[in-house]
């Protein structure tokens, strides 16, 4: 009664919160070794680290089940009266599937406690492959030369691997596939500890219903657990003296038992951490190196940046005339070092023999400087700072209900897993120099400017005088005192002060401007276009320098449920997770000039109608001045805000000279109405809540970026977020709209059944999964027009509609304030003229001469409000999976399957409403399409596996994939009030693929694993941006299918590791020497030179991939015109080796002469140095010359340049870009003590 009630609630905990966990089965027989006959009622337990992870006995026939068991390497233990005990090691366990092990049992009279070891061997045939991919383990890992878990999952054959790095998975679009660490679903950074990876598994295909939300494949990453006794690692890795880059790396990891049962056998509270550092000098190493100038040379550029023009008034920059002489060569790129702290731990909690708590998690922080090519030559001192941080945590609890020994009941191996896990991620982009100070970014010096009453001769009619009257202000002067905060580019306005000393030169910042010098919020243009200039600042927001801040957070709680029924394992579960996405930048190098324009806004207009005569001991001086002029309707709230700071009255017509300000000092100049100059100090310094909202906006210019945030950066929590009427109808107390904007919150749910079994000698898994997604945000009811507008139903005044029109087919007229006669209709994206006839260009046939005009329903408001938005419509996906394998025998199987996997939005979904708010007076805006809809992905697959010798097997499967309903580019043509672009699920693809995989298990020395696979991948689209800059010229999206950009016909994935034992299973070369002992005798000493030394190789290789080949040679940047067919061309062959020679020693040491294990390593990427082509010019197909600088028709533009010789030189480098190529050779020396 107590079992089912405990049942009962955990499957009805199981259906209220589901969430995923990664586990494993182990399944087998009891028999007698001697008449193989079952054995019922054998005790079965498996350890982890000498922790019992999990038990069971075997039924009346012998069989036994145990599960759930987290992946990882386990020792069986099978102990039973009468039967010699048995214990197997190394049983591998992997994630979401059936290990199966058989037990045989030798019976005995005598009572023996000594367990009978049996090393597991791995089977060559899987029975239970309903899937298809592979596993790697822990042991394989460590020998491995990349030991991160996006690198092992790309010795999987049918992983894409452009230069090491993780990418398409068969032929899906890299966002398609999704990374498991853990149970918890990757946002952010899925770096580890690398001795804290204990298995990763890659799923290609045959996906299990438990998983979804994917598109492409699956890989679960497993860290390591708690160990029943203590032991510690340390891992020492650097390449200083033996390659250019400066990586150094040092690790740590311990597991142990933190508490012991009370008689000490047991432990039930244990633990497992790691951690390391890793401290990259060259964070982008580059094959070719780099030419950056030489040191003595920038110091001269950047103190004397100007030259006199020598043609008249103005100057040059001596940038412009650098010639190779004065660059030099370096291998590493200077200034891009990073910092990586990666920390992983778990912890375990035995409440009950069938009841486990895990508690874990991970944290990656990352500190380092971005390489950036196009300022590396002149400017690799304000490389942007990156800092990311990512976290997850974690809580598992699973209980078990094992059935009573001599139970009948069909229902076994009952249990149920509750999980619910955190993940958050926040970035920082910044200047390293200013960070967060943001008027320091644009802040040049104080700009002191003297100003004058001007005068012209003339008549004021209130005082009917004719003199001199004044019509404004004239400055005289401009003082200049260069700031600290941005030294290299204050120079240039320096220096122009030394070339032109005249007063006249500098008496307005027009001419500081003319002249060569440059203004606060101002800095030096790129050299000829091409490589950046000293002191400008890097840390870009948008095409701007800027500050950026990202918060996204992740909460998921999901459960599992499990039980056999008879022969069927029967598993569901669901899962809901929320995600919430804040960010919020600045462009704070612009809020200069718009401070310039919102200071003294108000006061521009003279008091004419108040004249002031000037006069002299009572005689009339022939002048007349007047005082600024109050305009309270022109004045913006940050003049308010400064006045107010500086203690000046808010309605005064004191002029503040904005360009005075000293970042310092906080002080500042102003004229009162006398015109007297003053210097004030602010109360505080300058700050972002000085602006109202509207006034970063800009117009549509912003300078400011926000979700979740407030404009002024401080965090919106979810339960207070705004509405999304509040963005357009909100204001503070000031009477400012407050353009607040949720946060990104997105909901997912699922749930999934599916059941294995076996039927004769076939053995199915059937499965179905229901995704939920919703947006959870406001979406343009009709994408073509943001003000609500009337359809056919609604319109009664403009004659009859054609028969064939819908009620809700959207009508459009002749004219938008007085509509007066019908032009046409449209039905979703098809468009129909006045008749009813289908039209493919509605901007000639439905166009009056006043634009495609809908029939709006409010026109004498036409504003963006929240009328023209509705809610997401949640999207349902229903996925059936089906899989089954079929054992011809022991050394054969067929395997097949059928899969409908679905992914949400990944690309352009986020709504924000200044992208309509501000649609009306923008030029030609992309922006998000925030009703995006899932992507889906149909699999079929049927594969062959057959075993050739004792240690090798061969598997062959065919696959074929439909993708539809992918993200692209899209131009909604005629949308009202403009034309603009944005997204559309409109790409689809199809992949046809063979992979052969060759798997010899260690045979004398070696283990190999290889495969090749010949895939053909096309598509209408190879990313979301692919038809972006057709649409742009006009052309429709294309409809024809075509190679994808990461379509490699041929891949080879080779992973050969051959390695010597000791002892008496040595095989390698060895020294025998003579000697005498003490008695002597003559006795021969053997040295086995190589004993426990290995060497690891993987290989990769690879044909070209394709790219689009261009008829006509063009400049840098700039587009050609198509020759022959979208990526119709090919790149080179690709091929890699990466390799790690190692070494274990054995160490013994203490009292007890504890055993320790030291392991020497040298590893190596790219060992042949290879320079793959990853990238080339269209019109020349070379990866170092894109034709411009030869072509005949641009000899004339090149040769207009300043200084054409330093223009070529500068040109024929910048094209060279590291980018073109693959990663170099690394060397790396590494040394791992376990203890």
């Amino acid at each position: 009664m107590i079992r089912n009630l405990l049942l009962t609630i955990g499957l009805v905990l199981a259906t209220s919160a589901l969430v995923f966990s990664q586990s494993g089965t182990l399944r087998g027989k009891v028999i007698d070794k001697t008449t193989k006959e079952p054995i019922p009622f054998v005790n079965i337990i498996v350890e982890l680290g000498g922790t019992q992870a999990g038990g069971t006995t075997s039924d009346f026939d012998g069989n036994y089940t145990i599960k759930p068991i987290t992946p990882g390497r386990y020792n069986l233990k099978a102990t039973f009266v009468g039967f010699k005990p048995v214990m197997i090691t190394g049983l591998i366990i992997k994630s979401d599937q059936i290990t199966f092990q058989n037990v045989e049992m030798e019976s005995t009279m005598i009572e023996i406690e000594t367990f009978e070891i049996v090393e597991y061997a791995v089977p060559l045939i899987d029975k239970d492959k309903t899937s298809v991919g592979a596993t790697v383990t822990s042991e394989e890992i460590a020998k491995m030369p990349n030991r991160s878990a996006n690198a092992i999952a790309t010795t999987v054959g049918g992983v894409f691997s452009a230069d090491g790095e993780r990418g398409s998975v068969r032929g899906q679009r890299s966002e398609g596939t999704v990374m498991y660490i853990d149970g918890i679903r990757v946002r952010g950074s899925s770096s580890l500890p690398e001795s804290a990876i204990e298995q990763v598994s890659v799923i290609l295909s045959g996906v299990p219903a438990q998983y979804g939300d994917a598109t492409g494949g699956i890989i679960n990453v497993t860290t390591k657990g708690p160990s029943r006794e203590f032991g510690a690692g340390i891992e020492l890795q650097t390449s200083q003296y033996l390659d250019a880059f400066g990586y150094n790396r040092a690790g740590l990891n311990m597991q142990g038992p933190l508490l012991w049962n009370k008689d000490k056998t047991s432990s039930l509270l244990g633990y497992f951490v790691a951690g390391e550092v890793v401290y990259n000098q060259d964070s982008r190493p580059t094959a070719t190196g780099i030419y950056k100038v030489k040191d003595d040379v920038l110091r001269q550029l950047e103190a004397t940046p100007l030259r006199l023009s020598g043609t008249g008034f103005g100057t040059y920059y001596n940038t412009n005339f650098v010639r190779q002489s004065d660059l030099e060569f370096v291998k590493a790129t200077p200034n891009t070092a990073n910092i990586d702290i990666n920390a992983s731990g778990k912890i375990d909690v035995k409440t009950g023999p069938n009841i486990n708590l895990s508690l874990g998690g991970s944290i990656n922080f990352s500190d380092g400087r971005n390489f950036n090519y196009a300022q590396s030559m002149f400017n690799y001192d304000k490389n942007i700072q990156v800092i990311d941080n990512t976290w997850r945590v974690f809580a598992r609890f699973t209980q078990r209900f094992p059935a009573d020994k001599e139970s009948k009941s069909l229902i076994k191996n009952v249990f149920y897993t509750i999980q619910a896990d955190y993940t958050k991620y926040d970035q920082t982009v910044q200047d390293a120099d200013h960070k967060d100070q943001l008027f320091n970014y644009g802040y040049l010096g104080k700009y002191e400017t003297n100003k004058i009453r001007s005068y012209e001769f003339g008549f004021d009619t209130i005082t009917q005088k004719t003199a001199f009257i004044h019509n404004g202000f004239q400055d005289i002067a401009v003082d200049f005192t260069p700031g600290t905060a941005n030294p290299i580019i204050s120079n240039y306005t320096r220096q122009y002060y030394e070339l032109y000393p005249e007063d006249f030169y500098h008496n307005n910042l027009n001419n500081i401007i003319s002249g060569g010098g440059l203004l606060n919020g101002m800095t030096a243009p790129a050299i000829y276009g091409l490589w950046g200039s000293p002191g400008a600042s890097q840390a870009v927001v948008g095409n701007q320098a800027g500050y950026q801040r990202i918060d996204n957070e992740q909460y998921a709680i999901n459960a599992n449920a499990s039980a056999d029924i008879g022969n069927h394992a029967l598993q569901f579960g669901f899962i809901y997770e929320q995600r919430v996405d804040r960010y919020y930048n600045y462009t704070p190098i612009g809020l200069w000039s718009l401070m310039r324009g919102l200071t003294n806004a108000h006061i521009e207009q003279l008091d004419v109608t108040n004249p002031k005569l000037v006069y002299l001991d009572g005689v009339f001086m022939d002048t007349i001045y007047y005082d600024r002029k109050y305009d309270a309707l022109s004045q913006r709230y940050f003049d308010k805000s400064l006045r107010s700071s500086i203690g000046l009255p808010a309605d005064g017509t004191d002029w503040i000279d904005i360009d005075s300000y000293d970042v310092n000092a906080l002080t500042i100049n102003y004229y009162d109405a006398n015109g007297k100059r003053h210097t004030a100090s602010l109360a505080n310094a300058l700050s972002i809540d000085m602006f109202s909202p509207d006034e970063l906006l800009n117009n549509g210019e912003n300078l400011a970026s926000y979700s979740g945030y407030t404009y002024t950066g401080e965090r919106v929590k979810l339960k207070d977020s705004p509405s999304f009427d509040d963005f357009f109808t909100k204001r503070d107390a000031d009477g400012n709209f407050t353009r607040e904007i949720a946060p990104f919150s997105p909901i997912y749910m699922a749930g999934f059944i599916q059941d294995k079994f076996a039927f004769d000698d076939l053995i199915f898994n059937i499965g179905v999964r229901v995704d939920r997604f919703d947006a959870n945000q406001q979406v343009l009811t009709d994408p073509y027009t943001i003000y609500p507008a009337l359809t056919v139903n609604e319109v009664n005044d403009l004659g009859q509609h054609p028969q064939n029109m819908g009620n809700d087919y959207v009508v459009y007229v002749d004219n938008m304030r007085n509509p007066t006669t019908i032009m046409g209709y449209r039905n979703g994206d098809t468009w129909y003229n006045a008749d009813g006839l289908v039209v493919t260009d509605p901007s000639i046939s439905l166009d009056a001469g006043n634009g495609v005009t809908p029939y709006l329903a409010d026109r004498n408001n036409v504003t963006v409000s929240s009328k023209a938005f509705s809610d997401y419509e949640p999207q349902i996906s229903v996925m059936p999976r089906i899989s089954f394998s079929f054992p011809i025998s022991d050394e054969a199987l067929f395997f097949a399957h059928y899969d409908v996997l679905t992914q949400r939005p990944t690309y352009a979904l986020r709504m924000n409403p200044l992208d309509y708010f501000f649609l009306p007076v923008l030029g030609s805006p992309t922006i998000n399409n925030p009703n995006l809809k899932p992507e889906k992905t149909i699999d079929y697959e049927l594969g062959f596996q057959q075993r050739l010798t004792n240690s090798s097997s061969l598997t062959l499967s065919a696959y074929y994939r439909e993708i539809r309903d992918q993200i692209q580019a899209y131009r909604y043509t005629a949308a009202y009030p403009k034309t603009y672009y944005s997204y559309n699920n409109i790409d689809f693809s199809t992949v046809k693929g063979l992979t052969v995989t060759y798997d010899l298990r260690r045979t004398s020395n070696a283990r190999v694993r290889a495969s090749y696979t010949l895939q053909f991948a096309n598509g209408t689209g190879s990313d979301p941006e692919f038809a972006k800059g057709l649409i742009q010229t006009g052309q429709p999206n294309l409809r024809t299918l075509f190679p994808l950009s990461f379509d490699r016909r041929h891949a080879l994935n080779l992973m050969l590791d051959y390695r010597f034992a000791e002892g008496k299973e040595y095989n390698g070369p060895v020294i025998r020497r003579k000697k005498t002992d003490a008695a002597g005798a003559e006795v021969v000493k053997t040295t086995q030179l190589l004993k426990n030394t290995g060497v690891n190789f993987t290989i990769f290789g690879g044909s070209g991939t394709p790219y689009t080949k261009s008829s006509k040679i063009v400049q840098l940047g700039q587009s050609g015109i198509i020759d022959g067919s979208v990526n119709g061309s090919r790149l080179p062959w690709q091929f890699r080796i990466d390799g790690r020679v190692d070494k274990d020693i054995n160490v013994s040491w203490g009292e007890g002469k504890r055993q320790s294990y030291l392991n020497v390593y040298l590893q190596v990427l790219n060992i042949l140095d290879s320079k793959n082509i990853m990238s080339v010019y269209a019109a020349t197909g070379n990866p170092d010359d894109d034709g411009y600088l030869a072509a005949a028709e641009y000899q004339t533009q090149i040769n207009s340049q300043l200084d054409p010789d330093a223009y070529r030189e500068l040109y024929s480098l910048r094209i060279n870009s590291p980018g073109n190529y693959s990663s170099p050779r690394q060397i790396r020396l590494g040394l791992i003590f376990n203890f």
